[in-house]
């Protein structure tokens, strides 16, 4: 919750708080993590670290953040800066809905999909739905209103991403499991690959 206008912090609410330097710490041990992750959205190396480097930024002008916060935030900022790089939208959404909103549930491995260069080859519409909803773990409603798509432009997008990512990514491994990539797409949202209107959102 955002403080009140004009409130005064008591040095043990201001505690609570990430500071300039939790947010360093965090990029100093996240660095590597955290540009993958801007490359998976981007595919695109100056972009990526432009990315990073705005996400920095954002981060460290954040003064009224809960300090168990600052790993997931600063995903959101690299996030939210990646799709104003790779599609000019300038989006405060993730800003003004709140941190609170869920995330979809994680029952399969979804590290086996991180840096894939599969991803990064997607067209970026494509991309950009895939890594924030299956690899990221937001929901359908969540990444329409980042990407100003409609619910269904954004399932279709997962699904032409998944019918081209997860193919590549099981020739990786003989043994392909219930909870292996090829079963992601099918895990995450359900047999029959149906949009569920009913998924969390940030205006929850």
């Amino acid at each position: 919750m955002l403080p009140l206008h004009g409130h005064q912090f008591s040095s043990s609410e201001q505690d609570l708080f990430a500071t300039f330097e939790d947010f360093g710490q965090l990029f100093a041990k996240e660095m590597t993590t955290l540009f993958c992750l801007a490359m998976d959205l981007t595919a695109d190396a100056d972009r990526a670290e432009t990315s990073l480097i705005l996400a920095m930024r954002d981060c460290f002008q954040k003064n009224n953040l809960a300090k168990h916060r600052v790993h997931t935030w600063a995903r959101r900022m690299v996030i939210r800066n990646a799709i104003r790089l790779v599609l000019g939208i300038e989006n405060e959404i993730l800003c003004e809905a709140g941190l609170d909103f869920p995330l979809q549930p994680s029952e399969f491995p979804a590290d086996a999909l991180r840096n894939s260069v599969a991803i990064r080859n997607l067209p970026d519409p494509d991309r950009l739905a895939f890594v924030i909803c299956v690899v990221e773990r937001y929901s359908i409603l969540d990444c329409a209103l980042l990407l100003r798509k409609a619910p269904q432009e954004v399932h279709d997008a997962i699904v032409r991403a998944t019918n081209q990512v997860v193919p590549i990514e099981e020739l990786k491994d003989d043994d392909v499991t219930a909870t292996s990539p090829g079963n992601i797409y099918r895990n995450f949202w359900g047999e029959g690959s149906k949009l569920d209107e009913s998924c969390g959102s940030i205006l929850d």
